[in-house]
């Protein structure tokens, strides 16, 4: 019988997906652990219970996306539900301003933006782009963009939007003005009759703008599918039928915008309804001017993504270079600065990115990170040196069982960790440090389901909880959810405003004791046993760490066929005031219950018996619920293994 220790100095790997168990050649799993639930990885290897949630306010039902909104004095985040805006002051933490909007439910999940200064725009693709601006902390106004017109000279301005053909090569249109013949020029605000060669209008035409030889007229009417009536605004050659002729881009009959970003002092749009592997960049400086003019530096430019296979543009990335992510796969438009003649496009890689929800891909450390097509991937796009080229790794690979219908994503630079939201209302949390190559992966569990999350300062979430919607906000300060904080100058035993805990049984930590179950009633009230003067009221959630099993913990060897039995497991714990593990006899408490400001940092030993033989279970966990700091550095275990 021989003999060894086990010891575990990291879990910097984070949560391995199960059918890594026969990997014994994987460093990974030296680092990782077999289930990490409620914890978070820390970058230096140790494993922490998470923050609690604290409420902020109460959320419209329905709420599908949280936006921040950043200012250098001031912050606001925006909860978008279907048809509203729901403006909310974070350094106030109070409601703001609701702004009607024209997105349902179902569009939302594709809604793009982009933010520059007090404006953001926000664009899908069948909806009008819209322009909200924040005139003043309380004063908002969402409204349809407006493009840059042209200096008219006497005559209609013309519009600097992007035009577009949609309509074959071979269909001519052709502005017949009654009583003129074809060969004289047509003069601005005349009423002429467009006629097409072939089936092009349809009743959504009715507005749109249309070129023949580079000169406009808008649709009045539509008379059928080969006849409208339209207004002259620019002069024209001459009413003879052309080939030679375009309409504006985004329209109602065409569809608008994906997506867009901001690159160099343009604005960039990608893709629209119905041409969605086309790229617009406006002139440098001026957002809504679109106008191609003579191919001048600063003038407008427009391409198309070459390619033998049809791409849908999902996102745009500005970053040394524009990243273009389609649904099939990765470019880059190369260019300093970009000018038309400047411009080169290149496909990089071939992954393709998530197209049942968009997701924002997200900048970490030079990297842009994004979920690929299939959803069970998040890619790490970045520029090799070695391969003097961009490539797309996968980060997901080890912990696939985590990555799970995707629906919203956010990164906290503070605490250097990535939020997933998943269908089930669960999140995925994902520790990065790329200069020390952590990627470790665990999973947050509450009571309810987070449907958004955002990182504004602090990480939001919008969390259902029955039939309540909560805006909450990690915090460090205590591990409950959907926290209520209480104090009072003199003892008491009754507190009210607990009505976003109405009807629930909750914890509570009272001067640092923890206290409960206590029922909240309908209208918020909960009564103490015990007077005290400072509370903190919410949900408990457990948290889980089990380590990798003993013949899988990376030694390139298999349990040995009589087993193993433990002789003791000690734990480095760090700031810890409560600890409970179970090392095969059930669940045993190491460190007992203390107030937060009393945590200890030692090494707690607990003598274990028994023989294992079963490969899969790890050889001790830690599952409690109590709502204290705890943080477990590395655990060494003691067992003896037959020859």
């Amino acid at each position: 019988m021989t003999r060894t220790r086990l010891v575990k100095t990291s879990f910097a790997a984070g949560e391995l997906d199960p059918a890594l168990l026969g990997r014994l050649d994987l460093k990974a799993l030296e680092d990782g652990a077999l289930r990490l639930r409620n914890v978070i990885v820390q970058a230096t290897g140790g494993v922490t219970r998470r923050s609690g949630m604290t409420h902020v306010l109460a959320l419209p039902t329905g709420v599908v996306r949280l936006i921040p909104f950043e200012r250098p004095t001031e912050a606001a985040l925006l909860a978008l539900a279907p048809f509203r805006i729901d403006v909310v002051d974070i350094a106030e933490e109070s409601a703001g301003p609701t702004i009607v909007a024209p997105w349902n439910a179902a569009q939302l999940e594709h809604l793009s933006w982009v933010r520059r200064g007090d404006t953001l725009l926000l664009v899908h693709p069948d909806v009008a782009p819209q322009r909200l601006v924040r005139v003043a902390a309380t004063s908002w106004t969402l409204s349809p963009w407006v493009f840059d017109e042209a200096e008219s000279d006497g005559m209609l301005p013309a519009s600097c939007q992007p035009f577009a053909r949609f309509a074959p090569a071979e269909v001519a249109l052709q502005a017949e003005h009654v009583g003129t013949p074809e060969s004289a020029p047509i003069p601005s605000g005349s009423t002429v009759i467009l006629r097409a060669s072939a089936h092009l209008f349809v009743a959504a035409h009715q507005g749109v703008r249309f070129r023949l030889r580079g000169r406009e007229v808008e649709v009045t009417s539509v008379t059928n599918s080969s006849q409208a009536v339209a207004l002259v605004r620019q002069d024209l050659v001459n009413g003879r039928a052309t080939r030679d002729w375009d309409e504006q881009a985004f329209s109602p009959a065409r569809g608008y915008p994906r997506t867009l970003s901001y690159h160099q002092d343009r604005l960039v749009i990608g893709g629209s309804r119905d041409l969605p592997d086309r790229v617009w960049l406006s002139a440098t400086g001026r957002p809504f001017n679109f106008s191609l003019g003579t191919g001048l530096d600063d003038e407008g430019i427009t391409f198309r993504l070459a390619a033998e296979r049809p791409h849908v543009i999902r996102s745009l990335v500005s970053a040394r270079r524009l990243q273009v992510l389609t649904d099939a796969g990765e470019w880059v438009v190369s260019g300093f600065p970009l000018t038309p003649r400047s411009v080169q496009v290149e496909l990089q890689t071939g992954v393709g990115s998530y197209g049942h929800r968009r997701l924002p891909p997200i900048e970490v450390d030079g990297a842009t990170l994004f979920v690929s097509g299939s959803g069970r991937e998040l890619r790490e796009f970045l520029f090799a040196d070695s391969e003097q080229a961009y490539q797309a790794a996968d980060i997901a690979l080890l912990a696939r069982h985590l990555m799970v219908d995707p629906v919203d994503l956010a990164f906290d630079r503070t605490r250097r960790l990535l939020l997933i939201v998943r269908a089930d209302g669960t999140v995925a949390t994902v520790t990065l440090d790329r200069l020390s190559n952590v990627v470790a992966w665990s999973l947050l569990e509450t009571v309810g389901q987070v449907r958004a999350v955002a990182a504004a300062g602090e990480l939001y979430l919008a969390v259902v909880r029955g039939s309540r919607t909560s805006l909450e906000r990690l915090d460090d300060s205590h591990t409950l959810d959907c926290a209520v904080r209480g104090s009072s100058g003199t003892p008491k035993t009754t507190w009210s405003g607990l009505t976003s805990l109405a009807g629930r049984t909750v914890l509570a930590l009272a001067d640092g004791q923890v206290v409960g179950p206590l029922a909240v009633t309908g209208a918020g009230v909960v009564t103490l046993p015990t007077p005290a003067r400072d509370v903190v009221f919410g949900l408990p959630f457990t948290h889980e760490v089990a380590p990798m099993p003993v013949g899988s913990a990376g030694a390139r060897t298999s349990l040995p066929p009589g087993g193993y039995r433990p002789i003791r497991v000690t734990f480095r714990v760090h700031r810890t005031a409560h600890l409970t593990a179970d090392t095969g006899q059930g669940s045993v408490t190491l460190v007992p219950s203390r107030p937060p400001e009393e945590a200890i940092t030692a090494d707690i030993t607990v003598r274990t018996a028994g023989w294992r033989r079963d490969a899969t279970l790890p050889p001790w966990s830690a599952v409690q619920d109590r709502p204290l700091p705890c943080t477990i550095l590395s655990a060494t275990t003691e067992l003896k293994v037959n020859d």
